[in-house]
């Protein structure tokens, strides 16, 4: 595997309605913040972080120190609004304050800071957001460096944490994967034209997976049409294979990240082929500074002869 990414786990459930919402908003950054616990005390711990720092312009603190904040978007009569704090004890409990009484998104992030003074490696962003052009959909978000998850302590705490996120969710998708744009997913990069963006892929999300990864969280519609999770652990594909409580069956591929490679890769996709969103993928040349793109490039529907759901 390369080196040197931002990896993204992600969850996505529909927006059942604002109270739910505001539930799981407050469940994914309780638990989130408790896997970034470390680097939030050291905040804490140092000198106060300067509010003016949110504006930009100026130094945000001694190199190589860390630097955060908390944000939350309100939609209002003027549309949606920002309020943006740097990370303090205070503004932590405002923050989850304001997130009680309802919010269109919120995140967290920590960075450390670089020798120019300004926020230059990301260690932590946080998430929860509802899809703005597919209003009905939630997207749980949590991005680190790849290199945080070559530590087994912080894999098992973040997997435990994804794990009994998703157990009470009855997620339509989730994964964990290298962060491509905009949030899409491995497959969603390189499957078109037309290019699909994620707010046209989660509408069908519980009809055609969205992709497949190191960690894949298959919907209960597709893994019930895969013959469910005693066929999935038969095909010997994954490391893990566990139903969740809610609906929904969470596939890991290898016991960790950097043992995930192209071969790993096709037998997740040969195993979960029938379910896979159907067109060819295109492939492109590698470039510098990209994250790689563990797909196989043959559609999914085509090469397993299988029909469209009804």
């Amino acid at each position: 595997m390369a080196k040197g990414f931002i990896l993204r786990g992600e969850l996505n459930v529909e927006f059942r309605s604002s109270t739910v919402y505001t539930q799981q908003a407050k469940n994914w950054f309780s638990g989130g913040l408790t896997v970034f616990e470390k680097e939030i005390q050291e905040i804490l711990d140092g000198p106060a972080l300067d509010p003016g720092t949110i504006r930009g312009g100026v130094t945000c603190g001694a190199p190589g120190a860390l630097w955060g904040f908390c944000q939350v978007t309100t939609r209002g009569a003027r549309g949606l609004q920002a309020t943006t704090k740097v990370i303090s004890e205070a503004n932590l409990a405002w923050f989850l304050t304001v997130l009680d009484k309802g919010a269109f998104s919120a995140s967290v992030g920590i960075s450390r800071i670089g020798e120019n003074g300004s926020p230059e490696i990301r260690l932590a962003r946080i998430t929860a957001e509802r899809e703005e052009d597919a209003d009905s959909w939630v997207r749980l978000g949590c991005e680190f460096p790849q290199e945080s998850i070559a530590d087994k302590e912080f894999q098992d705490h973040f997997l435990r944490f994804l794990k009994g996120s998703a157990a009470g969710l009855n997620p339509s998708f989730g994964h964990v994967a290298y962060n491509y744009t905009v949030g899409k997913t491995a497959l969603e990069e390189v499957l078109g034209p037309p290019w699909l963006l994620p707010e046209d892929t989660l509408p069908e999300s519980r009809l055609y997976l969205r992709g497949y990864s190191w960690l894949t969280v298959c919907p209960q519609e597709l893994a019930d049409r895969l013959g469910g999770a005693a066929e999935l652990r038969a095909t010997g594909a994954f490391h893990e294979v566990d139903e969740l409580a809610e609906g929904g069956v969470w596939l890991l591929a290898t016991p960790a990240f950097d043992e995930y490679d192209q071969e790993h890769s096709a037998r997740v996709w040969g195993a979960l082929a029938p379910v896979i969103r159907p067109g060819k993928p295109r492939q492109f040349s590698e470039e510098p500074g990209h994250p790689p793109l563990p797909v196989v490039y043959e559609d999914a529907a085509q090469a397993r002869g299988v029909a469209e759901p009804e």
